[in-house]
């Protein structure tokens, strides 16, 4: 059921008892500016004054609420713009997956022989006998032993680059209540219950290393004796995603692995330890479907070049219906992984290939099987043209144009020319959710699959909703640690865009339209990691409560067409990025002024 509130008056605005799912497309567009317009009434935009001051006075050393790096609090807003080696959160739903199982006494981390076996060697600094923590090439087995406990439905929900202290951020600011350690509360996740199901955890998301040497063309790839190894200290990186180790004041730059600067560097080694590296997304979305943990920037390729089967080819091969829905471009890293082999992650066209079924670079190099494609493809990158050093990544089968598929195979793809997919994308003056619903009735009808391609040139992802939900971003900060202006929305940006909770919702109508058939769901709130990049905690927050959204059309879905013992979810993330919250209360005051 959706109730919509007033928030200075809590008291209801409109009731509409059906679930998400069962709106028309006309309901959902005038509840979402409803919401819209009951967050903006007579409530200063606190985080986003915040954000644009920080990024203001980003090289003067002044208190901050919050800042990016390793830098300690004080100093400057940041001098970082990338992952770090923290450990991420797990949550888990559902009686048949199991957190224990790889936690605490069943830790890896626990036993040299099996961290050895992880990453083809031991790295030093990485066993811990009183580990808690599991490692995320984890997450596999536990989704693999509910599937054989005879789950029907599985979910995965993915923050990228969502850390401990980002969900931290997003939790006090929605709330305006402060935690300091622990699981926390404020967001839907951490608070539902999953009839009693409900699990918690963190992993280990380190790669095996950091470089490679890739030829795309014949989908090979050299680990260089360069490269740096991945790895977990404990007593730097600490037990738990909110307590450093014992030598964590000594070298806060161990986060920062292969990024590390001279001042990282010399903290670590004075501390008498060595740096680690941390992960991309691709290969920490692969090995959580995998089980297999590799190279960065690497998909599905282990690090001698084997080919690596994921968890979606196996519940395909047993007859599941598979989809994929991000707010980022539909072929980017996270949603690639679930589906995709290729050793380099930024070959869009081919990644596109695979994904929809088609032949491309894995056939004619590696003569691997022609796979059947996913069911459902969901995201954006509609619009994107290639330049020349994104057409060179490519390779020599790459074609000038759009970036992420081509204009042949989008038109091969397309149930109108005897393809698969009911296509739908873009369309200048449009609507871009009744026109997915549009499609999603038209697939569920017909028994054919859904390829939604959103966005348009300059912005490869959804529109950030912000922290107060009304979707208008704050300054962030750009290369070369620079000042970049907030990015503006017209009006024809967000109504021909949907939202990811819109997404979802689409994607379950296909998946589930033979109630009889299993089916798998990934789902990617990918722009958390765009907004974290660029050191901009109002975009993160928002692309935070936009995912949450996702999580809770999902737990709808289960309650009322499902159950936890047939249905299964995991939310996490791929990898940290390196924001400090250095005052929650000043948070806590910037979310308590929306009440």
């Amino acid at each position: 059921m959706i109730r919509l509130l007033i928030p200075s008056k809590s008291t209801p605005l409109v009731e509409i008892r059906r679930h998400p799912w069962q709106l028309s497309g006309s309901v959902m567009s005038l509840v979402a500016m409803l919401a819209t317009a009951s967050a903006t009434a007579g409530e200063p935009d606190r985080l986003k004054a915040l954000q644009g001051g920080y990024v203001e006075t980003a090289s003067q050393k002044t208190p901050r609420a919050y800042h990016f790096g390793s830098q300690g609090p004080g100093d400057v807003f940041t001098n970082h713009a990338s992952h770090s080696n923290r450990l991420v959160a797990v949550y888990a739903f559902g009686h048949k997956l199991d957190l224990s199982a790889v936690m605490g006494r069943n830790s890896r981390y626990r036993d040299p022989e099996r961290i050895k076996a992880t990453y083809g060697f031991l790295p030093a600094n990485t066993v811990n006998p009183d580990a808690e923590y599991a490692d995320q090439s984890d997450l596999y087995s536990i989704q693999k032993q509910a599937v054989e406990r005879g789950i029907k439905h599985l979910f995965i929900v993915w923050f990228d680059g969502m850390d401990w202290p980002t969900t931290q951020a997003a939790a006090i600011v929605k709330s305006g209540k402060v935690y300091t350690e622990g699981k926390g509360s404020g967001l839907f996740f951490q608070d539902y219950a999953a009839q009693g199901s409900a699990q918690y955890g963190f992993v280990v998301t380190s790669p095996t290393h950091d470089q490679n040497r890739v030829d795309v063309d014949r989908q090979t790839v050299v680990i260089p004796p360069t490269s740096l190894g991945g790895g977990y200290d404990p007593l730097i990186a600490g037990p738990t995603p909110w307590r450093l180790g014992p030598l964590g004041p000594l070298a806060p730059g161990y986060f920062k692995g292969q990024s590390a600067n001279d001042a990282d560097r010399r903290g670590v080694e004075q501390a008498g330890r060595v740096r680690h590296a941390y992960t991309d997304s691709s290969q920490s979305a692969g090995e959580m479907i995998s089980g297999v943990k590799s190279y960065n920037n690497g998909l599905n390729v282990a690090d001698d070049g084997k080919l690596i089967p994921t968890l979606f080819h196996e519940l395909q091969a047993k007859g599941w219906k598979l989809g994929t829905v991000t707010s980022v471009p539909f072929d980017h890293a996270s949603p690639a992984a679930m589906y995709a082999q290729n050793v380099y992650r930024d070959d869009y066209q081919d990644l596109a290939r695979e994904m929809l079924g088609l032949p491309g670079i894995m056939q004619e190099a590696r003569n691997a099987p022609l796979k059947p494609g996913l069911d459902v493809v969901m995201g954006t990158g509609f619009g994107v043209t290639t330049n020349p050093g994104s057409l060179k990544a490519q390779g020599k089968n790459g074609v000038a144009g759009p970036l992420f598929i081509t204009d042949k195979d989008l038109a091969a793809v397309d149930v109108k020319n005897g393809g698969k997919y009911v296509v739908v994308h873009t369309e200048r003056g449009g609507n871009g959710g009744e026109s997915l619903d549009r499609a999603a009735d038209q697939a569920a009808r017909g028994g054919s699959r859904v390829f939604a391609l959103f966005g348009r040139d300059g912005l490869d992802h959804l529109p950030y909703r912000t922290a107060d939900g009304c979707y208008n971003p704050a300054p962030s900060m750009g290369r070369g640690g620079k000042p970049a202006p907030a990015e503006i929305y017209s009006d024809a940006d967000r109504t021909e865009q949907p939202t990811l909770s819109r997404m979802t919702t689409a994607a379950l109508k296909v998946l589930s339209a033979k109630p009889d058939q299993p089916f798998a769901l990934f789902v990617e709130a990918g722009d958390v990691d765009f907004a974290l990049h660029a050191n901009n905690l109002d975009n993160a927050i928002g692309a935070v409560l936009s995912g949450e959204e996702a999580v809770r059309i999902i737990t709808e879905w289960v309650e009322a067409r499902s159950n936890w013992d047939e249905s299964a979810l995991i939310v996490s993330s791929d990898h940290g990025h390196y924001l400090v919250v250095d005052d929650p209360k000043a948070l806590a005051e910037v979310g308590g002024a929306r009440k």
